[in-house]
Protein backbone atom coordinates (compact mmCIF):
# COMPACT_ATOMS: atom_id res chain seq x y z
CA UNK A 1 0.00 0.00 0.00
CA UNK A 2 1.30 3.41 -0.89
CA UNK A 3 1.63 6.17 1.62
CA UNK A 4 -1.03 8.91 1.52
CA UNK A 5 -0.42 11.73 -0.90
CA UNK A 6 1.28 14.84 0.38
CA UNK A 7 -0.18 18.28 -0.38
CA UNK A 8 2.66 18.86 -2.87
CA UNK A 9 1.95 15.62 -4.76
CA UNK A 10 -1.76 16.35 -4.74
CA UNK A 11 -1.25 19.79 -6.24
CA UNK A 12 1.11 18.48 -8.94
CA UNK A 13 -1.04 15.51 -9.99
CA UNK A 14 -4.67 16.62 -10.01
CA UNK A 15 -5.72 14.10 -12.66
CA UNK A 16 -4.19 11.18 -10.76
CA UNK A 17 -5.77 12.45 -7.56
CA UNK A 18 -9.18 12.48 -9.21
CA UNK A 19 -8.62 8.94 -10.49
CA UNK A 20 -7.45 7.89 -7.02
CA UNK A 21 -10.72 9.15 -5.56
CA UNK A 22 -12.76 7.28 -8.17
CA UNK A 23 -10.77 4.10 -7.46
CA UNK A 24 -11.34 4.73 -3.75
CA UNK A 25 -7.75 3.71 -3.06
CA UNK A 26 -4.36 5.20 -2.31
CA UNK A 27 -2.71 2.18 -3.93
CA UNK A 28 -1.37 3.12 -7.35
CA UNK A 29 -1.96 -0.43 -8.64
CA UNK A 30 -5.67 -0.07 -7.87
CA UNK A 31 -5.70 3.24 -9.72
CA UNK A 32 -4.00 1.73 -12.76
CA UNK A 33 -6.29 -1.29 -12.68
CA UNK A 34 -9.31 1.02 -12.78
CA UNK A 35 -7.79 3.07 -15.58
CA UNK A 36 -6.90 0.07 -17.75
CA UNK A 37 -10.21 -1.67 -17.04
CA UNK A 38 -12.16 1.38 -18.15
CA UNK A 39 -9.95 1.82 -21.20
CA UNK A 40 -10.49 -1.80 -22.22
CA UNK A 41 -14.25 -1.54 -21.71
CA UNK A 42 -14.48 1.67 -23.73
CA UNK A 43 -12.51 0.07 -26.56
CA UNK A 44 -14.84 -2.96 -26.56
CA UNK A 45 -17.82 -0.60 -26.75
CA UNK A 46 -16.23 1.25 -29.64
CA UNK A 47 -15.67 -2.02 -31.51
CA UNK A 48 -19.32 -2.96 -31.02
CA UNK A 49 -20.56 0.40 -32.31
CA UNK A 50 -18.19 0.36 -35.29
CA UNK A 51 -19.23 -3.17 -36.23
CA UNK A 52 -22.89 -2.15 -36.14
CA UNK A 53 -22.24 0.97 -38.24
CA UNK A 54 -20.25 -1.10 -40.73
CA UNK A 55 -23.07 -3.63 -40.99
CA UNK A 56 -25.63 -0.85 -41.43
CA UNK A 57 -23.62 0.69 -44.25
CA UNK A 58 -23.14 -2.69 -45.93
CA UNK A 59 -26.92 -3.23 -45.92
CA UNK A 60 -27.45 0.28 -47.32
CA UNK A 61 -24.87 -0.38 -50.04
CA UNK A 62 -26.63 -3.59 -51.06
CA UNK A 63 -29.94 -1.74 -51.19
CA UNK A 64 -28.47 1.03 -53.34
CA UNK A 65 -26.90 -1.52 -55.69
CA UNK A 66 -30.33 -3.11 -56.23
CA UNK A 67 -31.96 0.29 -56.69
CA UNK A 68 -29.36 1.27 -59.27
CA UNK A 69 -29.75 -1.96 -61.23
CA UNK A 70 -33.53 -1.63 -61.23
CA UNK A 71 -33.39 2.10 -61.89
CA UNK A 72 -31.17 1.70 -64.94
CA UNK A 73 -34.04 -0.09 -66.68
CA UNK A 74 -36.58 2.72 -66.33
CA UNK A 75 -35.10 5.91 -64.84
CA UNK A 76 -33.66 7.17 -68.14
CA UNK A 77 -37.20 7.34 -69.51
CA UNK A 78 -38.49 9.64 -66.76
CA UNK A 79 -37.83 13.32 -66.16
CA UNK A 80 -35.01 13.69 -63.67
CA UNK A 81 -34.45 9.94 -63.66
CA UNK A 82 -30.93 10.11 -65.09
CA UNK A 83 -29.89 12.73 -62.56
CA UNK A 84 -31.36 10.72 -59.65
CA UNK A 85 -29.62 7.59 -60.90
CA UNK A 86 -26.30 9.45 -60.94
CA UNK A 87 -26.95 10.73 -57.42
CA UNK A 88 -27.55 7.17 -56.22
CA UNK A 89 -24.27 6.08 -57.84
CA UNK A 90 -22.42 8.96 -56.15
CA UNK A 91 -23.96 8.01 -52.81
CA UNK A 92 -23.01 4.37 -53.34
CA UNK A 93 -19.37 5.28 -54.01
CA UNK A 94 -19.20 7.58 -51.00
CA UNK A 95 -20.74 4.92 -48.77
CA UNK A 96 -18.19 2.36 -50.00
CA UNK A 97 -15.41 4.76 -48.98
CA UNK A 98 -17.05 5.28 -45.60
CA UNK A 99 -17.19 1.50 -45.04
CA UNK A 100 -13.51 1.26 -45.92
CA UNK A 101 -12.78 4.01 -43.37
CA UNK A 102 -14.87 2.28 -40.70
CA UNK A 103 -13.06 -0.98 -41.37
CA UNK A 104 -9.71 0.79 -40.94
CA UNK A 105 -10.79 2.29 -37.63
CA UNK A 106 -12.21 -1.09 -36.59
CA UNK A 107 -8.87 -2.73 -37.37
CA UNK A 108 -7.10 -0.15 -35.18
CA UNK A 109 -9.55 -0.72 -32.34
CA UNK A 110 -9.05 -4.47 -32.60
CA UNK A 111 -5.27 -4.00 -32.50
CA UNK A 112 -5.85 -1.85 -29.43
CA UNK A 113 -7.83 -4.69 -27.86
CA UNK A 114 -4.70 -6.86 -27.65
CA UNK A 115 -2.64 -3.96 -26.32
CA UNK A 116 -5.24 -3.14 -23.69
CA UNK A 117 -5.52 -6.81 -22.65
CA UNK A 118 -1.75 -6.84 -22.13
CA UNK A 119 -1.90 -3.66 -20.03
CA UNK A 120 -4.68 -5.06 -17.90
CA UNK A 121 -2.99 -8.46 -17.53
CA UNK A 122 0.31 -6.87 -16.41
CA UNK A 123 -1.52 -4.66 -13.93
CA UNK A 124 -3.38 -7.66 -12.50
CA UNK A 125 -0.15 -9.67 -12.25
CA UNK A 126 1.44 -6.86 -10.23
CA UNK A 127 -1.59 -6.71 -7.95
CA UNK A 128 -1.48 -10.48 -7.36
CA UNK A 129 2.27 -10.37 -6.74
CA UNK A 130 1.75 -7.63 -4.14
CA UNK A 131 -0.56 -9.93 -2.16
CA UNK A 132 1.84 -12.89 -2.19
Amino acid sequence: MASPSTPHVMSCTPTFQELRKVADSDDLQDVFHLLFSQDFTENEGLITVLEQKRDDFLMKIECFKKLIVEGESFCPFHEGGDMSLEFMKETLERDKKMVAGLISVLDLAREGRNEKKRHLRCCLEKMVAAFE
